[in-house]
């Protein structure tokens, strides 16, 4: 049996694209030529052309990142499988800008404008699937590497494994000039979701910050955040205020201007007792958790979308949980062709404050034993102590996502 996911979205979408040439003409508040776009006539450094770019709409297939395969098998309680068939949406209104998690296995303290298979891979598996409702634009940056990041981690500040600030600056400043770009010469006024896991996510934070709440143009035209895998600060009883002023928490699914952010734990997590995630330097605030399958609160289940393999240096340091696919049976799993596979109704999630302040989205798997199901999934990393369900953030609730992001985008158009 083949389904598609897009064809529900083909009404809206050909509404968007309706609303969204209503009215013809430069009204100031365009795109490109337009008196409110604060970037009009930047050039950029290192993003004019194509070539610092995975994802892109002028990309063609074989150099877009985004144009890949994402073909996944959904198999029931029952054992029962489908395939659900992916399309890219057609003229889609809105769009997408992401920025990857700390991937490059490049050596030195930050990568170069050479993404290797590590990054294809990411962006694939945890971007690609939104150009289901928008176009998708995620720029190569030189972030700082995974390389440097183990270090920094095995030996710590006292043994001088601390990142340099210039480090991240360089990071930062890439990101920045990419999205400066992508608004000067591409946005032309359209809203746009900005999607993020781990490293990308703290840099996109930054920039609705320090860029995007500051101008009234561009924070009209912010559907929404998608900040996985890293902590968004917040007072302890509010949904605004800490880390930003005017983009607050997402508390249900046609809010635009909002945040979704989390960090994932599984149940009962040991390592619930030093978190890397879940908490803030700030004891007056605490790290915002939204729950993607449900944001107005309480539990819910998720719609993940989990790849069969991980990018080469995650699947080497990722442990080996449950039996490498949807399947109790290897197999079986080996015999499935789609590179992407879904467990409907198996992995449930609810945003938890635990006594110790961390608040993190708590996932719960319902094995049975007696179902054909595989009853466990890979998503800790090998002696990353204190990272929960790091690599498996955004693939969880994946389908969530990218459906919360279609349904922002219906509403932010339908304004």
């Amino acid at each position: 049996m083949l389904r598609s996911r897009s064809a529900r979205w083909g009404l809206w979408l050909a509404a968007g694209v309706a609303l969204a040439g209503c009215g013809g003409g430069d009204d100031g508040q365009g795109g490109a030529g337009g008196a409110g776009n604060p970037f009009n006539g930047y050039v950029s450094a290192n993003y004019e052309g194509l070539d610092n770019w995975l994802c892109h709409p002028r990309l063609a297939d074989e150099s877009d990142i985004c144009a890949t395969d994402l073909r996944s098998t959904s198999v029931a309680a029952d054992g029962t499988a489908a395939e659900i068939a992916f399309l890219p949406a057609a003229d889609a209104p809105f769009d997408c800008f992401y920025v990857y998690p700390t991937t490059s296995v490049d050596p030195g303290r930050n990568s170069d404008f050479n993404p290797g298979a590590q990054e294809r891979d990411t962006v694939a598996s945890q971007f690609a699937r939104y150009g289901e409702v928008c176009r998708t634009f995620a720029p190569v940056y030189r972030q700082i590497t995974l390389s440097r990041l183990a270090v920094s981690v095995l030996t710590g500040p006292l043994l001088g494994g601390d990142i340099p600030e210039a480090a991240a600056e360089l990071a930062y400043g890439d990101v920045l000039d990419a999205f400066r770009r992508y608004i000067a010469t591409e946005n032309e006024g359209r809203g746009f979701v900005l999607v993020g896991h781990s490293q990308g996510s703290g840099l996109l934070r930054r920039l609705i910050a320090e860029v995007i709440e500051p101008d009234d143009w561009l924070h009209e035209r912010l559907i929404g955040a998608h900040l996985m895998g890293t902590s968004v600060a917040v007072p302890p009883d509010a949904d605004v205020g800490g880390d930003f002023r005017r983009t607050p928490a997402c508390r249900a699914p046609d809010q635009t201007g909002c945040v979704v952010s989390y960090a994932s734990f599984r149940a009962g997590d040991p390592q619930l007792d030093d978190p890397r995630f879940g908490t803030t330097a700030d004891p007056d605030t605490r790290a915002l958790c939204t729950n993607p399958a449900q944001l107005a609160g309480g539990a819910a289940a998720l719609s993940p979308q989990m790849p069969r393999s991980y990018a080469p240096a995650y699947q080497a340091l990722v442990i080996p949980r449950g039996s490498g696919g949807p399947y109790a049976s290897r197999a079986r799993n080996l015999a499935l062709d789609t590179p992407y596979f879904t467990v409907p109704g198996q992995i449930r999630a609810e945003c938890v404050l635990d006594a110790n302040g961390t608040s993190y989205l708590e996932i719960r798997i319902q094995a049975d034993p007696d179902d054909p199901r595989a009853d466990d999934y890979p998503g800790e990393f090998l002696g990353g102590i204190g990272w929960g369900l790091h690599l498996a953030d955004v693939a969880l609730a994946q389908q969530d996502l990218v459906d919360l992001a279609g349904r922002q985008g219906h509403a932010w158009l339908s304004r």
